[in-house]
């Protein structure tokens, strides 16, 4: 029988299994040390899945530009500026534009949602906090990310193809059939435009600095990868700048897609874009994981 004065211990309380991710320790969440991140698990689709769900919300809104964007871009260069550009051999300008555009704005679209998207995910509206509530690691966070973002650029050039296939009758712009495999090409060069992107906005620390992503990287990308003229002409410093990034790489093999004529140089353009994603997506994960963790 115990007095008024004792005092019954109550039993320890069962560890929360919903404890926050930064009070687990480093090794329960999976790490590979000589990584220095966790491998990615199936909750990685979880998070591509919620952000498709948003999509799909605001679908309306979000397929008007993929259309507008790309018959702009052909009517202003490939019908007006393309009637002063003469190309070697008989293809005309606009032929000449079309894989362009594809690779272009399908980038377009990954970085759009690598940077701003995340950004705000991650800063503004805490949903990557609300995400860490359940049995999802840092690492699939970024992982869906980097999927999510190569999706909206693999849906991008499929409209954009969309588009072509509309116009040629009028202007051959599409030539072969294998250009429909432009569309995968754009989900490969996505998931390097998304990795680039997370690990970006891993460093943000303020909206306004994810202009300098787009200023520095993106629109040189844009400007010199060879969609719009050929890099022959260039001293060859341009040309080895450009071989270096993405974008080039993914023209390349989008306008042997259009015309059909695949090359064993081709094969060579497919294979960096393949060998260069894993490391860019471990950059991503490994940033990622230290700003979220902390």
């Amino acid at each position: 029988m115990t007095t008024s004065t004792e005092r019954i211990t109550p039993p320890p309380a069962s560890p929360d299994p919903r404890v926050h991710a930064e009070a687990r320790p480093r090794r329960e969440w999976g790490v590979v040390p000589w990584l220095g991140v966790a491998i990615p698990g199936r909750q990685s689709i979880r998070v591509w899945q919620r952000n498709r769900d948003v999509f799909l919300q605001l679908w309306k809104a979000e397929f008007v530009p993929p259309l507008l964007e790309p018959l702009i871009m052909f009517a202003a260069l490939g019908l007006g500026l393309g009637t002063y550009v003469q190309l070697t051999g008989d293809v005309e300008y606009i032929q000449f534009l079309g894989p362009g555009v594809i690779a272009m704005f399908s980038m377009f679209a990954a970085v759009f949602e690598a940077l701003w998207g995340a950004y705000f995910r991650l800063d503004k509206q805490g949903t990557y906090a609300a995400i860490l509530a359940t049995p999802t690691r840092p690492e699939e966070i970024t992982a869906g990310e980097i999927l999510w973002a190569a999706s909206r650029g693999a849906l991008n050039a499929a409209m954009i193809m969309l588009v072509m296939l509309a116009l040629t009758p009028a202007y051959d712009l599409v030539s072969s059939p294998l250009a429909l495999l432009t569309v995968p090409v754009a989900f490969l060069a996505g998931l390097s435009f998304g990795a680039l992107g997370q690990a970006y906005v891993s460093q943000a620390r303020s909206v306004s600095q994810l202009t300098y992503f787009f200023s520095l990287l993106v629109m040189p990308m844009f400007w010199f990868s060879g969609g719009f003229f050929p890099l022959d002409e260039f001293p060859a410093w341009a040309s080895t700048a450009a071989w270096f990034t993405p974008l080039y790489h993914a023209v390349e093999v989008n306008r042997a897609l259009v015309t059909g004529n695949v090359g064993w140089s081709d094969l060579g353009h497919l294979a960096w874009l393949v060998i260069v994603v894993p490391p860019l997506v471990w950059l991503a994960l490994w940033t990622m994981r230290r700003r979220i963790v902390g």
